[in-house]
């Protein structure tokens, strides 16, 4: 293990630039499980493919263990609230989704209903790295909006909109 001083500095730093915030989602049977993520990266174009990184200690984590597929929803600024909601720890996965508005991917997955851009991600690799579990996806199907609002941005600890254009 580290020292925590230095996890302590490394955490500060990261917190220094801005990151996009998503909704990772997945179908478990008849329930829908989603968490909010903020570690994820477009990997590769030809095949389209995405990785993203979940806490592996996570609820999350276990039904993404079981799962063929999830789907990854980049909210949009005035989605503040699902990302806060969906980011608080020890959330229940079942009836997370409930109170929000959500669409139906090709694979089953929940997608956030007015979300800048979804990403419907068939898993091809799973990799724990240290504390998170690295998923690699290949995009299966994806669309954006058609005039993208303002995405929701993390950034020095918490969640922000970005500038106007």
């Amino acid at each position: 293990m580290s020292d925590p001083a230095f996890a302590d500095a490394y955490r500060s730093a990261a917190q220094d630039f801005p990151r996009p915030v998503a909704v990772i989602g997945v179908r478990r049977g008849n329930a829908q499980h989603a968490i909010t993520v903020d570690s994820f990266l477009d990997v590769s174009y030809d095949p389209p493919t995405m990785a993203v990184s979940v806490y592996s200690g996570s609820r999350m984590a276990e039904s993404l263990e079981r799962a063929d597929s999830c789907t990854l929803s980049v909210l949009a600024a005035e989605q503040k609230g699902i990302a806060q909601w969906l980011g608080e720890p020890a959330q229940p996965l079942h009836g997370v989704l409930d109170s929000v508005d959500t669409l139906e991917a090709p694979s089953g997955g929940p997608i956030i209903d007015g979300c800048v851009a979804w990403f419907d991600l068939r898993i091809v690799e799973r990799t724990t790295i240290e504390t998170h579990d690295l998923l690699v996806g290949r995009v299966e199907a994806c669309s954006a909006a058609g005039t993208p609002p303002p995405p929701l941005v993390h950034w020095a600890g918490g969640y922000h909109r970005p500038a106007p254009r």
